[in-house]
């Protein structure tokens, strides 16, 4: 990993898109509140090539191209979309679908392991290796369909930080502000970059349990959620559904940042309302 910066990741993430191996396009901005919660849809309409749902099938530009493994459902078409590996668990790759520049997929090399399942000791050492590496990114983490997944390759992502809603979601742990759903948060003493996986782990262990409590599911099934990890914060938000009404969301998207690929999804979101949607999709806060 000697050398690997963001830098020259981005380098490479140009080259990649220019030879449209990566999909990746300019997007619109549009901002708006729910009930206060800050939001902004990124209309991409590149994402329009993108599988929403874990059975969807990829394009006829992916007919050839061989998975990440046996047991996955996600396709490498370029070697050189992975970067190199983590901790011996874990490859670190470019994500083929992007909103960000660069984008980065965590997945584990055990290509059976499933986005069901809640992370690991490993992927924690993994997902803090590489905020240690890439210092402007965060990680998300969704799992389950209900979570927001589409792949079902366990796998972690990098994305541009600050989450765009994530100051106000500290200011509400600690003020009191409205925000539509649930979650619960653990605030670090340290940077996440400088805490041991060991320590990370144990907290969200205890989120977990919070978090299943609220969704009523025991300790053997699957418990839909997603998690964030930025700066000193790790956050674990439950979730009930992946779509409602159409309307969908992934972890960024429950943090403020909601990927469309056209803007008709925008007035859906609108049509219905922006608080009732994540209301529905996570778990409703009142």
């Amino acid at each position: 990993m000697a050398g690997l910066n963001e830098e020259n990741i981005t380098a490479l993430f140009d080259q990649l898109v220019s030879e449209n191996v990566l999909v990746y396009g300019p997007y619109k901005s549009i901002k708006c509140e729910a009930e206060g919660y800050p939001l902004e849809f990124r209309v991409c309409e590149h994402l329009s090539k993108k599988p929403h749902t874990v059975d969807a099938k990829l394009g006829s530009m992916f007919d050839k191209s061989r998975k990440w493994g046996s047991g996955s459902d996600m396709y490498l078409p370029n070697e050189r979309l992975i970067l190199g590996q983590l901790n011996g668990t874990h490859d670190l790759a470019l994500n083929l679908f992007c909103v960000d520049r660069p984008q980065l997929l965590m997945l584990t090399l055990d290509s059976y392991q499933r986005q069901y399942d809640p992370l690991a000791l490993d992927d924690f050492e993994a997902a803090l290796e590489t905020l240690r590496l890439f210092p402007s990114m965060y990680v998300i983490y969704n799992c389950s369909e209900a979570g927001g997944c589409s792949r079902m390759h366990k796998h972690l992502q990098g994305l541009k930080g600050p989450p765009y809603a994530f100051e106000y979601m500290v200011r509400a742990s600690e003020e009191k502000l409205s925000v539509p759903f649930r979650f619960f948060t653990h605030h670090f003493d340290q940077a996440l970059r400088s805490s041991s996986a060991s320590d990370v782990f144990d907290v969200y262990r205890v989120l977990l349990d919070r978090t299943r409590d609220v969704l009523g599911v025991g300790p053997e099934d699957v418990c839909p959620h997603n998690i964030v990890l930025w700066d000193d914060r790790l956050i674990v938000l439950p979730r009930r559904r992946g779509f409602f009404e159409g309307a969908s969301a992934n972890a960024g998207g429950m943090m403020g940042c909601v990927w469309v690929p056209d803007e008709k999804q925008v007035e859906e979101w609108k049509r219905i309302g922006p608080a009732k949607v994540l209301r529905e999709l996570g778990a409703p806060s009142t």
